[in-house]
């Protein structure tokens, strides 16, 4: 039997066919957004996360930069301005800017105090020879009237060179100001080679000396004695390059801060040290009298410590010193915390961070940040530290 022939007509379908609705693809288009913006939230918290990190790692290279600048000078000071125990000068006349100048205090470290709370500035002072601990006494008395001053040849005419910056002075009358020199040229006496004249001469390998008819003005009545006993004498010691050297902080008129360093001897213009930087502050650590070690109390550059005399000078022995480094990151809101503003022992400070921990006896000096209406939208680093002045407290200031 034979089968029967098949049917003929539309397949049959497994199932109905249908693309995607608008409402299935509105509902993907919401969905992707959706991640799009938590992709782009999270990017957005990373990268700002990511600019206060680097630029807090940029304030604490800066702060780190000139804190360690001006403590590696801090160490120096003093180098070559004593005598016997005593300071050679308890002020100084030099020649400059075609006229004589007289600096009333000489301090291997002066401070300036910053008016209403701004940032202090300090200036650094010592020799940069080999020979600056080791003055040469006079031999001839020196009032000027021949620019030559003939001093003692005990390390074999090698302790002065041409251009090299000299004091004269005799430290047991500190009424007597010293004078700064500078030598123009070096002649020995093969009749004395105990002795070395050092010459004096104005010109362009000394400028630091008046000329001949203005030398005399300048050396202070009663001249620098050759007198032999060393507690009397009067001295020279060569103090080379004279490192003189004042730190202070600029801003500009956006508050951008920087450390800048001005060599006072040389009278070159003010170099940066480092960006970033908007404040220091700095205190004297001074002892009971200049014959004791121990510091007892830190005080501002104000009132007696604004220009020590020389029984005070001898009373510092240590600075503290604080930088505040600031972020280039402008936040967008306040930001908050201790790095911000100060809970201290002596008080609060709502203007700025505190400078270091204190005491009610010793407070801190106040660090004012509010010139800048938007100083709380940055973040700040302080670096502080205390430098001990060697060479002041080796003397015993007889």
């Amino acid at each position: 039997m034979n089968a029967p022939p098949p049917m003929r007509g539309r397949p049959a379908l497994p199932g109905t066919q249908r693309g995607m609705s608008l409402i299935d693809v509105l509902v993907g288009m919401v969905i992707g957004l959706i991640g799009m913006i938590v992709v782009f939230q999270s990017f957005n918290a990373f990268e700002s996360q990511k600019r206060t990190t680097m630029t807090a790692t940029d304030a604490q290279e800066s702060g780190l930069m000139a804190l360690t600048t001006i403590e590696r000078e801090m160490r120096l000071v003093g180098y070559g301005m004593y005598y016997g125990n005593r300071a050679i000068c308890a002020s100084m006349r030099q020649w400059a800017n075609s006229g004589i100048e007289t600096i009333p205090n000489v301090l291997p470290i002066a401070i300036a105090n910053g008016a209403s709370n701004a940032s202090d500035a300090v200036t650094l002072t010592y020799s940069t020879s080999a020979f600056g601990a080791t003055p040469a006494m006079i031999q001839v008395n020196f009032d000027g009237s021949t620019p030559a001053v003939i001093v003692d040849n005990a390390v074999g005419n090698s302790a002065f060179r041409m251009g090299d910056h000299i004091l004269i002075g005799t430290p047991s009358v500190p009424t007597r100001p010293c004078v700064r020199l500078q030598v123009s040229s070096v002649i020995s006496d093969p009749t004395a080679p105990q002795r070395v004249s050092l010459q004096l001469e104005s010109g362009t390998t000394a400028p630091a000396n008046p000329p001949a008819a203005q030398l005399r003005t300048l050396v202070p009545t009663g001249g620098y004695s050759n007198n032999p006993d060393p507690a009397l004498a009067s001295v020279v010691t060569n103090m080379a390059a004279m490192r003189r050297v004042t730190y202070g902080v600029v801003l500009d008129s956006s508050y951008n801060g920087r450390l800048q360093a001005q060599d006072i001897t040389g009278g070159t213009a003010a170099v940066d040290v480092a960006d970033g930087i908007v404040n220091m502050q700095a205190q004297y650590g001074i002892s009971t009298t200049p014959q004791t070690m121990e510091v007892s109390s830190w005080v501002d550059a104000t009132g007696t410590w604004a220009a020590p005399g020389e029984a005070d000078a001898g009373r510092i022995k240590a600075v503290r010193i604080a930088v505040v480094a600031r972020s280039q990151l402008l936040e967008k809101e306040a930001v908050t915390g201790v790095g911000v503003t100060c809970s201290n022992t002596s008080g609060d400070n709502a203007n700025g961070p505190c400078a270091w921990r204190d005491t009610t006896a010793n407070p801190a000096p106040v660090i004012d940040l509010s010139a800048n209406t938007n100083w709380q939208r940055y973040r700040y680093r302080v670096y502080e530290t205390i430098v001990p002045l060697r060479n002041v407290m080796w003397q015993t200031f007889q």
